[in-house]
């Protein structure tokens, strides 16, 4: 299992969410896979949109054995939420909000002081599971959960009123803004402000919102990361009927 399954779908979930706090303990859900068999239609009956929490859960309960990813499950209008967070990250503002509690366990450390501050190499282990998990994410399967769930994913993402763009395209944009954050050399500077820290590179400072939570990760576990998600939106290119 792997925890993009919720990157997947929200163009990266776990980007926001606070700088601490302890992971959850959720034991897995004993479920049957709802997906089709290989070889048969990308099809399965939809619940109403206000009833698809159980089929959600289930269909990624089979893909991912993630903690944080089981613990958001545990949640309601999980739907609703993914979907603002695709448009969130497609629009470059932080998904943190509708993805409250996918959050890195640890710190956000800094290092050094004066011209010489920097982010802290240990802040970007937080990461690091979620990162390998997103490295070795089933591609095709989460291509095909997305094609499954279309239709609420679609519904979801009427109601927020945006008239210029359909869910697929959204997703879309979030993966290809995701994708197109440059990764820093390192190390990467930092200087202080009152309350916050600003990167001192102003090509890393100018990023919007949701591109600077991929900064977080650190350098190697960006590339990672970023090479999933460019399969992801390549593959969903290809499979995507058009509209």
């Amino acid at each position: 299992g792997a925890a993009v399954v919720i990157a997947a779908l929200a163009g990266l979930w776990f980007l926001g969410g606070a700088d601490d706090g302890d992971e959850a303990a959720v034991s897995p859900p004993s479920v049957e896979s709802p997906l089709p068999a290989p070889g048969e239609p990308d099809f399965v009956s939809l619940p109403p949109l206000d009833a698809s929490d159980d089929l959600i859960r289930r269909l990624l309960a089979v893909l991912s054995d993630h903690p944080d990813v089981l613990a958001w499950l545990l949640g309601d209008d999980l739907i609703r939420h993914v979907v603002v967070a695709v448009d969130n990250v497609a629009d470059g503002v932080s998904p943190r909000r509708a993805l409250r509690g996918l959050a890195p366990s640890g710190a956000f450390r800094i290092a050094g002081h004066g011209d010489d501050l920097r982010l802290h190499p240990g802040s970007y282990t937080r990461y690091d599971p979620v990162a390998d998990a997103i490295a070795e994410a089933d591609v095709p399967g989460l291509v095909g959960v997305i094609r499954t769930t279309m239709p609420l994913l679609e519904s979801a993402y009427d109601e927020l009123g945006r008239p210029d763009r359909g869910f697929p395209e959204a997703l879309l944009a979030a993966l290809d803004r995701l994708v197109a954050v440059p990764v820093p050399q390192e190390p990467v500077l930092l200087t202080a402000r009152t309350l916050r820290y600003q990167f001192a590179d102003p090509t890393l400072e100018r990023l919007d919102p949701a591109s600077k939570h991929l900064l977080r990760f650190g350098p190697d576990n960006q590339r990672k990361v970023q090479a999933t998600l460019a399969r992801l939106a390549e593959e969903l290119r290809a499979r995507l009927p058009p509209r």
